[in-house]
């Protein structure tokens, strides 16, 4: 029986899979949500005396991808940010900040702490910043005590009831994302996996895909920073230039690929 492929029900995008144009296997989007392919062009009129429209002429084809992730996605942010994630390792270790409170008459251990970067203030329990506190011997009224295996014991104000204690230290397991003015994003090779179904087979879940030759992500990011935040994830569809096809984006549907 020959296929025939009319309509199709999406459901949702399944993955989207980054790649270089090497081939190389880059990241995997699994929460991209509200995907959509806008395609404009640019064209030229052709109308007569009166400007009535005789022929519009188009040319210059291009397309945007966008999609939501359903959470705040570091190899997203690492991709729009223009640098990839720097990732800790024993052998090079990421000097991270850190911030804890600690209550009064308490003692405690400060990992891979930085030196000289401590700091240790009072904190009301209204959240007002109190005075700051120098390093010395031993703990004191004025003082905290740090040894060097990174104990760190509050000062003994009789006044305070907790204290803020910010400082930096070396991690060996984690990541680190910067986004530089200097830097953005590198063009890649989208594929999309899209969950839909047939109407007529309403029954029968498979898989289609969507493949972007030339995508370039677009540096610009909004991150807000809430429980139910979302990650909008655009760029554009760029020529695959040197092809003979000029593709923008190809549309695969395999009748055997049940999911």
């Amino acid at each position: 029986m020959s296929f025939k492929l009319g309509d199709i029900v999406v459901d949702r995008i399944q993955m989207g899979v980054a790649e270089s144009f090497d081939g190389d296997l880059l990241y995997t989007l699994t929460q991209l949500a509200d995907g959509t392919i806008d395609t404009t062009a640019e064209s030229k009129d052709a109308v007569d005396k009166d400007g009535t429209l005789v022929k519009r002429f188009w040319r210059g084809k291009t397309g945007t991808f966008s999609a939501n992730n359903a959470m705040v996605n570091i190899n997203v942010l690492g991709t729009m940010s223009g640098d990839a994630p720097e990732i800790a390792s024993a052998e090079k270790p990421i000097v991270m900040p850190r911030i804890i409170t600690v209550k009064a008459g308490s003692t405690v251990t400060l990992n891979g702490v930085v030196e000289g970067s401590v700091r240790v203030n009072a904190l009301d329990v209204n959240g007002a910043m109190g005075k700051s506190y120098s390093k010395g011997t031993t703990a004191s009224e004025t003082q905290y005590a740090l040894t060097t295996e990174g104990k760190l014991t509050v000062p003994t104000d009789a006044n305070e009831v907790q204290y803020i204690v910010k400082y930096n230290r070396n991690v060996t397991v984690g990541a680190a994302i910067r986004n530089k003015a200097d830097k953005f994003p590198d063009t890649i090779r989208l594929t999309l996996k899209v969950l839909a179904v047939d109407p007529c087979h309403a029954d029968t879940l498979k898989a289609a895909y969507i493949y972007l030759p030339s995508f370039q992500p677009s540096p610009e990011t909004s991150i807000s920073l809430t429980t139910d935040a979302q990650l909008e994830f655009k760029g554009d569809l760029q020529v695959d230039y040197c092809s003979v096809d000029k593709t923008l984006y190809e549309f695969y549907w395999a009748d055997e690929d049940e999911e």
